[in-house]
């Protein structure tokens, strides 16, 4: 079954009539701010990069943050997704009054997300449609990681380039 969010995007409220499979093409923690993100992903390009702030001549070390404490996988974020169904629609979902547990439970990606992009989302029937967005449950969603691995390749490949590269692009534009 497909996914077509413009027939929703006038609906206050609806609901998935059945079980519809996406593939999680970005995942974005809309609990920190842009700039802490794009930090994060610079660290990860580059390990002995920290973050700084200049006063005077100096530099002073913003934070070191071993716990992660909003980075994606942590309790306290909250994510926002962008899938795409098996017929190519694109829709966001966001996190909706629950955890969904694939993404908080930090995997060993290396990155700062919590899992690798490409993988497979199920969303079942009865799920909570916003003004054509999907506002997802941990009941009503299970992950199956990844399916197509030439996506997953394709979507991982340089991650930490292509999100510096967003990121600065959406700090640039604001």
């Amino acid at each position: 079954m497909s996914f077509d969010p413009q027939k929703y995007t006038t609906t206050n409220e609806a609901f998935t009539a059945s079980e519809i499979q996406f593939d999680i093409l970005q995942i974005t923690n809309i609990s920190t701010s842009k700039l802490r993100q794009l930090d994060e992903w610079k660290e990860y390009q580059d390990p002995n990069r920290v973050a700084v702030d200049r006063m005077g001549n100096s530099k002073i070390i913003r934070s070191i943050d071993n716990e992660d404490s909003d980075s994606i996988g942590s309790g306290s974020a909250i994510y926002k997704l962008l899938l795409r169904d098996t017929a190519g629609n694109l829709c966001f979902a966001y996190e909706y009054n629950d955890k969904l547990s694939f993404l908080h439970h930090k995997k060993d990606t290396k990155t700062p997300l919590g899992i690798s992009l490409g993988g497979r989302l199920v969303v079942n029937r009865g799920t909570l449609i916003m003004n054509g967005v999907l506002m997802l449950k941990n009941a009503q969603c299970k992950y199956l990681g990844i399916v197509d691995d030439e996506l997953a390749q394709t979507l991982n490949s340089g991650i930490g380039k292509k999100q510096i590269e967003i990121l600065e692009t959406e700090l640039k534009d604001t």
